[in-house]
């Protein structure tokens, strides 16, 4: 069996709630410490989706702390600041009633994960969470996210994560896709959900995912007859893979004015562009495009299956 089928096996029985040791609290019990929890994504500091979900942690009981671009990193992946200087800005909100820091980092979503865990030292997050981004990071996308780049790198240091990312719906877009905003909050409290169903089915003092793994969640903007968000038409959690499917299809157009200048543009498949369909079974795409959550786990090693070695091998040894 691939790792990744094994992986998809084990987070299916977890968003189930049917894990082989879990040990749902009873009212006698004494409930969970909060989390610690780490928030970044990539649309920067300010932006909407961050805010909505870090107040629904805190409402939910855990520690949050924010550690993000400073502005707009998006598409940029897992991509490092070396060897240069930026700025980082410190400032705090009420999680609760209780004041937790919010920083500001002139650099790219991989770089606020590794600041923070420096920061924050021996209070080393239980999670780290990249998003809510504004528009779905599946198929080819996830490659280039930096949404999901942020929690790559989390889960290359040990730290559980998780990417969030709310869809769009093509029948949105006469009004600038303003039901991606409705649906952030109910976005939001099912990673609050899902953040729970894991605690429930993890062994005790063990971490809330196998190591070198991350999540990539994404929730869909199902629209009713009347054109708006309608939360009852969403199909609960599917465990997918990353599909092969495209989101945009970038396209340079040379400045006429200057020929050497070239405009980058990014529309967005099945608006103005017609992209490759889907062509993976089970993928975050088709999950997606049916109305349901998708959750794809992702293996962060870099490595490829044992079968792919060993066909390599004889490949190159013949």
């Amino acid at each position: 069996m691939s790792t990744h089928r094994i992986l998809s096996s084990l987070l299916a029985t977890t968003l189930l709630g049917l894990g082989s040791q879990a040990h749902a609290s009873t009212p006698s019990e004494t409930p969970p410490p909060p989390l610690r929890i780490l928030l970044t994504n990539d649309d920067g500091v300010a932006g909407s989706g961050l805010r909505i979900l870090r107040d629904t942690l805190c409402a939910a009981g855990h520690q949050v702390t924010v550690v993000a671009p400073s502005g707009d990193r998006s598409g940029i992946s897992a991509a490092l600041t070396l060897n240069q200087a930026f700025r980082v800005t410190r400032t705090e909100f009420l999680c609760g009633e209780t004041p937790s820091a919010t920083w500001a980092v002139g650099g790219t979503p991989s770089d606020a994960v590794l600041f923070g865990l420096q920061i924050l030292g021996a209070q080393r997050p239980d999670l780290v969470i990249s998003g809510m981004n504004s528009g779905q990071n599946v198929g080819r996308a996830v490659n280039h996210s930096g949404t999901v780049g942020a929690t790559v790198t989390a889960a290359e240091e040990g730290v559980p994560s998780l990417a969030v990312s709310i869809g769009i719906n093509a029948q949105d877009a006469g009004t600038g896709f303003s039901q991606t905003a409705a649906a952030a909050p109910h976005a939001a409290a099912y990673v609050n959900e899902l953040i729970g169903k894991l605690r429930e089915t993890a062994r005790p003092d063990e971490k809330l995912l196998p190591d070198r793994v991350a999540l990539n969640l994404n929730y869909p903007v199902v629209l009713g007859e009347d054109g708006l968000f309608a939360p009852a038409l969403v199909q609960g959690p599917r465990v997918t893979a990353v599909g092969h499917g495209e989101v945009v299809r970038p396209q340079y157009i040379q400045i006429s004015t200057a020929p050497d200048v070239y405009f980058a543009s990014g529309p967005i498949c099945g608006l103005s562009v017609t992209c490759d369909p889907e062509t993976e079974r089970h993928a975050d795409t088709t999950a997606l495009a049916e109305g349901a959550i998708s959750v794809s786990p992702l293996a962060v090693d870099g490595s490829a299956s044992p079968w792919l070695r060993a066909q390599l091998h004889w490949r190159l040894n013949r």
